[in-house]
């Protein structure tokens, strides 16, 4: 999950939740749903695209911040900086996260039953 450096994005501690083996186990539609909405109430899938869609809005501001330094618009260089490095670092926690997943996926896909 890739969070984004800045004001109001900080990781909550409190929010992470283990896995519940039980609701493995109970399985059924009431079981999942229980289980999904104590973890949050977001899939995986839900929150791997509000994350990308994070890294793609600070992609966005930083491309902006180049527009107005390059058209004259605006004389701030340090803040088109700083959002131009908030974008590479989120970027590149993506691309790590993505590396995870995929190596993850391969191992699972190698599993013999």
């Amino acid at each position: 999950m890739a969070i984004p450096i800045g004001a109001g994005s900080a990781i909550n501690l409190n929010s992470i939740k283990e896995l519940n083996p039980n609701s493995i186990v109970n399985g059924g539609s009431s079981g999942s749903a229980t289980a999904q909405e104590g973890a949050g109430g977001g899939s995986f899938a839900d929150t791997l695209l509000n994350s990308i869609n994070k890294v793609n809005d600070l992609q966005n501001t930083a491309n902006n911040s180049a527009e107005a330094i390059a058209d004259g618009k605006s004389s701030n260089i340090h803040q088109a900086m700083i959002d131009m490095e908030k974008a590479n670092d989120s970027f590149e926690l993506m691309m790590q996260v993505r590396n995870k997943i995929i190596t993850a996926y391969n191992s699972i896909m190698n599993m013999q039953i």
